[in-house]
């Protein structure tokens, strides 16, 4: 069977990658690729580097009713009223790349977002993160972000064993600057960015990054977690992210090479997580859609440092979005992803 696919918000950088990855996915026949801003243009035009040859139209112009998969790539509160569109159209599986589903209750999002625009389909979603909550069913799912994609993939083989003991979390994570998005601002111009680092989504001394009810949400669902700090680092890179993860203990810390076993034993079936007993790099996973992990620990300030680093727009986006839909569709986990193992 070929897929009728569509893609809503083609035009930004997960947009773009979900384009790149699915005109070459061996199940997808018919590919819509929508943006209001470039309708009527080709998309090589926009995207020379990415072969695709149709052009981009408007949203209204995609025949919603006669796609199988539909991918929203727009912005928070931008996505809900499209994936309600969608579904209400019979679509039959809607992928959301925004936060707009990924919390668990609609409270939680009114703290950090505002109101939900679709509270209604809000206990409807299965939060994609196949690797520690197990392959998506239904017809809604949330790709997770990206922040917390490293950080649960990192954190949770330990909070599932000894997270009773876990005391506090800190998170310090860095990202290239497109995990901000292609629309520009003053913060993300290269004048800006080059040769320079910083701390976000800290306002009026505190910190407050809306990617941190996620993570711990998703950590309690696991089996329970403290309070995090997360501070998120813009850095000069184009792609990539990379987590400095500190957990302290009210106990005995474990070892390294005993959360390294944890990673296999957890991980062992899954394509795109990998742990080693080496410190990551960035540059080792940057243009593919794997994870990679690994453990130390500080004997003498007794604490688990962890590491975890991902491709934000691939692990980290679009190239989960694609493993999401494979085993929604029951096709192998790295259908079309191959190359980026």
């Amino acid at each position: 069977m070929s897929l009728r696919v569509g893609i809503y918000g083609g035009s930004g950088y997960a947009g773009s990658e979900l384009v790149r990855l699915l005109a070459a996915h061996p199940k997808v026949g018919l590919l819509e690729v929508a943006s209001r801003g470039y309708a009527g243009r080709a998309f090589a035009e926009v995207y020379p580097h990415i072969s695709y040859g149709g052009d981009f139209v408007s949203p209204e112009e995609i025949e919603a009713s006669g796609l199988d998969v539909a991918f929203v790539a727009y912005g928070h509160r931008e996505s809900a009223e499209a994936v309600r569109e969608l579904l209400g159209a019979g679509v039959g599986l809607v992928v959301d790349l925004s936060a707009d589903f990924r919390l668990p209750g609609v409270e939680m999002y009114r703290e950090w977002y505002g109101d939900h625009p679709a509270p209604e389909l809000f206990g409807e979603a299965h939060y994609g993160l196949p690797e520690v909550f197990g392959a998506a069913g239904g017809r809604l799912i949330a790709n997770p972000g990206c922040y917390p994609t490293a950080a649960i993939l990192a954190l949770a083989p330990v909070i599932r064993r000894v997270g009773g003991r876990v005391s506090s979390v800190t998170i310090n994570a860095l990202s290239g600057v497109s995990g901000a998005g292609a629309r520009p601002s003053v913060k993300t111009h290269f004048v800006s960015v080059n040769e320079n680092a910083n701390a976000y989504g800290v306002l009026q001394g505190k910190t407050n990054h809306r990617h941190t009810p996620e993570i711990r949400a998703m950590l309690q669902r696991v089996g329970g977690c403290p309070e995090i700090t997360f501070i998120p680092h813009l850095i000069p890179a184009s792609r990539g992210e990379y987590e400095t993860i500190t957990v302290e203990f009210d106990g005995a810390v474990p070892q390294a090479d005993e959360v390294l076993g944890w990673y296999a034993e957890d991980y062992k079936s899954w394509r795109f997580v990998q742990a080693r007993s080496e410190v990551p790099e960035m540059s080792h996973v940057t243009q593919t859609n794997r994870a990679r992990l690994s453990a130390a620990n500080d004997e003498r300030a007794g604490k688990l440092i962890l590491f975890a680093t991902i491709d934000n727009l691939l692990k980290g986006a679009s190239g989960a979005a694609v493993q999401n839909m494979n085993l929604a569709l029951e096709y192998p986990e790295d259908m079309g992803l191959e190359h980026l193992a």
